[in-house]
């Protein structure tokens, strides 16, 4: 099983190679695999880089994944289910990893980048809050499970509608009206 030391190392050689003189290197922040935790029969972490923050699933001792590096699944979690892309690194095996902060040049130092870490495993254990009608409404439609309400059924229930902009999607809009954001001209001498 790849440990944090074991992670960590290969990582800074990385660094200290393959990603050598990459412009989009925080030089504030140094390898570092933080909240390292047992989930299911994996360890979990943050992995902390100079290029990138992300959710690192190692593997089982004695687990074989014959998939290709690249390969995405998801995994479900308290907090919902995210999607991890499987690497390959000498020493580590076959692990899977999901992008937090690429690349991690908001961070000013390492206590925040490690703070941040550390909130987003957290969270990925949360439960989170219920999601309200609405919400759900609006997920069911974006994955085609409910149709979109069309503007007559919310006129017939009361709902508020703005008739500005009714009026203003009504207009046929021209590639210039697009182009300028449907201003008007105006001469100007």
């Amino acid at each position: 099983m790849a440990t944090a030391d074991l992670l960590e190392a290969r990582y800074r050689e990385i660094a200290e190679t393959r990603m050598q003189g990459i412009p989009i290197l925080n030089d504030a922040l140094t390898v570092k695999a933080l909240g390292m935790r047992a989930w299911g029969e994996r360890k979990l972490c943050v992995l902390l880089t100079p290029w990138f923050m992300n959710i690192a699933l190692l593997p089982q001792e004695d687990e074989t994944e014959n998939r290709p590096a690249g390969s995405k699944q998801s995994f479900a979690f308290p907090a919902g289910s995210f999607e991890f892309i499987l690497g390959r690194e000498e020493g580590i095996g076959p692990h899977w990893m999901c992008s937090l902060f690429s690349p991690v040049l908001e961070f000013a130092d390492q206590e925040t980048a490690e703070a941040a870490a550390l909130a987003a495993i957290d969270e990925l254990f949360s439960d989170g809050e219920e999601p309200d009608e609405a919400e759900r409404e609006m997920d069911m439609i974006w994955r085609g499970e409910l149709p979109v309400v069309p503007l007559e059924a919310v006129e017939e229930e009361g709902g508020d509608i703005d008739e500005e902009l009714v009026d203003a999607g009504e207009q046929a809009l021209d590639r210039r009206a697009f182009l300028t954001g449907n201003r008007k001209q105006t001469d100007v001498a």
